[in-house]
């Protein structure tokens, strides 16, 4: 999932090789610096030399979009030859052998580290996936290179510079998209979503022109919820929704986010929306069925189950939920053929035959007790005799959960007590040895 999210990006997000001829020219950090202290010196009245007072430099546009190079070139500085995906041959080409290799363990995988001056590279199967500076001219060059592009753009009263702002504009805009994957590799998902959203507040600026690429809202109002500010992620969500990205998932993160504001309200309201919209969906069906059972609202999501199994007569979690939820509104007989009919597709599904098997349990002990209640003795043997079949029908529904999943608990214990119940000792004493009763 969470790298679909991101790789429509990866077409525009990346090009190493389109990096103007000035990034290729960096040779040394010491360049950069003065190229920027010249520039701090352009932009501060109060260090102006003769002729930066003469030509008024901190008010001519074209300062600051030199000043914007600047950043950009220290930005690119150390990466303006790499692409992601790109494989370490080809990259070993460009940078030669590492200082020193070594492994770093992430989360999902493990990553090969190369080590150079100033920056290390990350490699997940022989691609380049990540990176990380060591030391840098400048902390966070790319929101000091967008406030330099506003500044031009304030002081191009004439509109001459239009053509020159708008090329730096996709610039940064790649750069931006280039640092938000870059940490996103990483897990930094704050950073990844500041980037982002600097990313959007470029390509929302009216000197940028270029078609927008509308992943841009989904995956920031994504990493938006995966930091926790669902408030925003719901603007960047709508915004994509209104872009017609994302189809039917963008529907339900929209859904995830009011649920996680608390707003069930409009959560429901997202649901039917996303639903009338793509009634074919089979996700967005099953969450506005999983909402109302969730909700307590039997009727509701019966109405949607039922849809459901019209679009999908063959799968088996359609009939186990119905199953499951004419069990709650007591309708024993409807619920018992919801649960067949679900295990006929599938007989291998755990909780398929767990339910079954409860079922067929709680029959018997409530066919048991009313036993209990009979006088004659004639007619009570032959209640009971009854009762033990029904108990007998549990088993085989029971042993197969268990053998699905040897692990769970309460199927464990629920045999316990059938084979107990049904005078099957070895068996009995076996469970016992398995729940560590002995």
């Amino acid at each position: 999932m969470r790298r679909i999210l991101i790789l429509l990006l990866l077409i525009i997000g990346i090009s190493g090789t389109a990096y103007s001829q000035a990034a290729r020219e960096v040779v040394s950090y010491e360049g950069l610096e003065r190229r920027l202290e010249r520039s701090d010196r352009q932009i501060d009245p109060g260090q102006h030399n003769f002729f930066d007072r003469l030509f008024n430099r901190h008010e001519r546009p074209q300062t600051w979009l030199n000043r914007a190079d600047v950043f950009f070139d220290i930005y690119e500085a150390n990466i303006a030859f790499i692409r992601f995906g790109m494989p370490v041959d080809e990259f070993i080409l460009f940078f030669g052998e590492p200082e020193e290799k070594r492994t770093k363990e992430m989360e999902r995988a493990e990553w090969d580290v190369y080590v150079y001056p100033r920056i290390k590279f990350y490699f997940e199967q022989d691609v380049l996936v990540a990176w990380d500076e060591t030391e840098t001219v400048h902390e966070d060059p790319l929101p000091e290179a967008l406030s330099a592009i506003e500044q031009a753009i304030e002081l191009d009263e004439d509109g001459r510079q239009e053509d020159d702002i708008e090329e730096k504009l996709i610039r940064l805009n790649n750069n931006f998209v280039n640092a938000a994957i870059n940490a996103y590799e990483k897990d930094d998902f704050q950073e990844s979503f500041e980037n982002f959203r600097y990313s959007i507040r470029v390509i929302e600026m009216p000197h940028y022109t270029m078609q927008i690429d509308t992943a841009v809202y989904y995956n920031t109002g994504f990493l938006a919820s995966q930091i926790g500010n669902h408030e925003e992620a719901l603007q960047f969500y709508e915004k994509a929704k209104e872009l017609n990205y994302g189809g039917a998932n963008t529907y339900l993160l929209i859904k995830d986010s009011y649920m996680a504001l608390g707003d069930t309200l409009k959560a429901e309201e997202t649901l039917q929306e996303g639903f009338a919209e793509y009634p074919q969906d089979n996700a967005l069906l099953v969450e506005m069925i999983n909402f109302y059972l969730e909700s307590d609202r039997g009727e509701s999501a019966m109405e949607y189950l039922e849809l459901a199994i019209e679009q999908e007569p063959d799968n088996p979690s359609y009939y186990f939920a119905m199953g499951a939820l004419l069990e709650r509104q007591d309708k024993s007989d409807e619920a018992l053929e919801a649960y067949i009919t679900a295990h006929e597709i599938d007989p291998e599904l755990f909780e398929v035959n767990y339910n079954l098997g409860a079922f067929y349990y709680n029959k018997a002990l409530d066919m048991f007790d009313a036993a209990n209640e009979i006088v004659d003795n004639v007619e009570y043997q032959k209640a009971r005799e009854e009762a033990f079949d029904v108990l007998e029908q549990a088993l085989p529904y029971m042993e197969k959960a268990h053998e699905v999943n040897p692990d769970d608990q309460d199927t464990m214990e629920t045999l316990r007590i059938l084979y107990y119940r049904l005078g099957m000792e070895e068996k009995y004493e076996e469970m016992n040895r398995k729940l560590g009763h002995q």
